[in-house]
């Protein structure tokens, strides 16, 4: 007795054989958005070396994605890898001047330090670019 494949099969198979394609020929600005968007899903439920691992992917497949610098910078520092996450930062305003929430957090790599003076120089950045309530990091400031 022969099994012969159904009409519906090979539709299906072809279906899928095409959704693989299209997913495997997206532009490298695509998928390194779908991994960023994964990460941020780790980082949001606390789970930071997953989140790293997805940044890290997002950024070999778009080293201008700032926004993944920054957020493997945040997983980093919340694993006490504080040194690497300054890094990120430092990457992070150096693709996007602008992205001010990463002077901010340069801010507190400083403070955590005790490096007062550095972290009032990034605070003041970062209010001067036109982030809100900082008056309680800047007010002891020069």
């Amino acid at each position: 007795m022969h099994k012969f494949i159904s009409m519906k099969k090979v539709v299906r198979i072809i279906a899928v054989s095409v959704l693989f394609f299209l997913i495997s020929c997206g532009s490298n600005s695509e998928k390194s958005r779908l991994s960023f968007d994964k990460g941020l899903d780790y980082l949001y439920c606390s789970q930071f070396e997953e989140a790293i691992e997805h940044f890290d992917k997002a950024i070999k497949l778009d080293d201008a994605n700032f926004e993944a610098y920054f957020y493997r910078g945040c997983a980093k520092y919340n694993i006490f890898q504080k040194d690497d996450a300054l890094q990120d930062y430092l990457k992070t305003i150096e693709l996007n001047p602008d992205y001010l929430q990463a002077y901010f957090n340069i801010g507190l790599y400083y403070r955590s330090i005790n490096d007062y003076d550095m972290a009032c120089y990034y605070f003041k950045i970062a209010e001067a670019k036109g982030r809100p309530n900082m008056e309680d990091y800047t007010k002891h400031c020069r």
